[in-house]
């Protein structure tokens, strides 16, 4: 397999902020640049996460210039005392810092269109590493900055997540684009473990010319393939292919940036249908992953939360003799529960769970105690005999919700995509 041209940069990552050390806020930013660089075939020689010292910020810097050809470093650079990137990057490359007339310019013509004028705390934010450069911020105020130090190419942009992405993907992903050494593929599953997944697909002769990586997403596992040099789209969409062909019904393929509720969603409006959902132990999780899609209230009339076991009679009117005789966490309540959603909305489908998250087991008079974990799941459809799923998750509470409405919309997916499709407008 090829290696990519040896003229592909590698790249370092410096994370700024005390709040990040202290472990109070989880770094997204420099999770969501590796999957790019990934993506590109740019090496990640490291991510350096330091607190708001100068000196910290400037060892760090120095250090990873010391790695890569290209630095980035994220936070720091807002109007408050703690900010202090832009004095870490001054000492890193031994400068003073300056100020910039063109981008106090840009900073107050931004703070105008928000109707806000110029402090000295905003102003502070045009102050550049002496040699270095400004760089407009799109989405934000405060600008990048763009440097060289020990040979290095360093940027710095805001760590606020929808700055940083902007300014990484104008000055660091889109050079980067036309020069990628690498191609990604991916394909999503639902409802086989990781582990199995690996069992079913290892012998496939595809997977020996591409880098093969899983990510498991509570309850949904991405798959990609990687290929670089030659012939490397070729290489990267046969290994897909092989693996869907392997994983048959389980294997889905979501929009760029979407997760199982896209596919379901876009599939019910490709199909004129509409859904409406009983929930208990997912207490509305469902609902708002369906209604989280643009889109989705022409195919989402309405979802019921019937978490008290009384309240599955008296919303829904499942028999309260049916729910004694068979306890409320079985499938035949599952069942009843949908089929009484379905005949209540204007729908041609309804979905249902329930089940225990625990801790502890669920206790019924007459019936044995349910295990933390048991979940069922019913599709009711018009024209059609309902669908049930039992699931037993050992995972932790909001785990087990998570893992049950994946995969009870993954029970709506498999069903649409083979074309058992009910009689619409009942």
């Amino acid at each position: 397999m090829g290696e990519g041209p040896a003229s592909s940069p590698r790249l370092a990552i410096v994370l700024v902020g005390d709040e990040l050390i202290s472990g109070r806020r989880r770094d997204t930013n420099g999770a969501w640049l590796a999957e790019q660089l990934f993506a590109r075939g740019v090496e990640l020689t490291g991510i350096h996460v330091v607190g708001d010292g100068i000196a910290a910020i400037a060892g760090a810097v120095r250090a990873a210039a010391g790695q890569a050809e290209l630095v980035v470093v994220g936070g720091g650079l807002g109007p408050t005392p703690d900010d202090r990137t832009r004095e870490g990057l001054a000492r890193a490359a031994g400068v003073p810092l300056a100020h910039d007339e063109e981008a106090h310019a840009a900073i107050t013509a931004t703070l105008a269109t928000r109707g806000r004028t110029p402090t000295e705390a905003s102003v502070r934010q045009a102050l550049v590493p002496e040699g270095g450069r400004w760089l407009p911020n799109p989405v934000g105020i405060a600008p990048g900055l763009a440097l060289g130090v020990d040979g290095a190419r360093v940027f710095a942009f805001p760590g606020v997540p929808r700055e940083w992405r902007a300014l990484c993907e104008a000055h660091v992903l889109a050079p980067l684009t036309a020069g990628a050494a690498a191609h990604v593929s991916t394909v999503w599953v639902a409802g086989i473990p990781e582990g199995e997944i690996m069992e079913r697909i290892g012998d496939l002769p595809a997977l020996r010319v591409v880098e093969l990586a899983s990510y498991p997403h509570d309850g949904e596992i991405e798959l990609r393939f990687r290929a670089t040099g030659d012939e490397r789209v070729a290489r990267a969409e046969a290994a897909r292919e092989a693996v869907v062909a392997r994983l048959g019904p389980a294997a889905f393929d979501p929009p760029p940036g979407g997760r199982i509720e896209h596919v379901v969603v876009g599939a019910l409006v490709a199909r004129g249908l509409r859904l409406a959902t009983a929930e208990s132990i997912t207490g509305g999780l469902i609902a708002r992953m369906l209604t989280a899609v643009p889109g989705a209230s022409a195919v989402f009339p309405v979802g019921w939360v019937v978490y008290e076991t009384a309240q599955k009679s008296a919303q829904l009117g499942v028999d309260a003799g049916l729910i004694a005789e068979h306890g409320v966490v079985s499938e035949t309540v599952a069942v009843a529960m949908a089929e009484a959603a379905l005949a209540r909305a204007d729908a041609d489908l309804a979905l249902a769970t329930t089940g225990t998250a625990g801790p502890d087991p669920l206790l019924q008079a007459g019936h044995a105690p349910v295990p933390p974990g048991r979940v069922h799941v019913a599709l009711a459809r018009r024209g059609g005999a309902p669908r049930t799923l039992t699931l037993t998750l050992p995972l932790e509470r909001t785990l087990v919700q998570r893992h049950a409405a994946v995969r009870a919309l993954d029970l709506v997916r498999r069903l649409l995509a083979e074309g058992a499709q009910p009689a619409s407008g009942g």
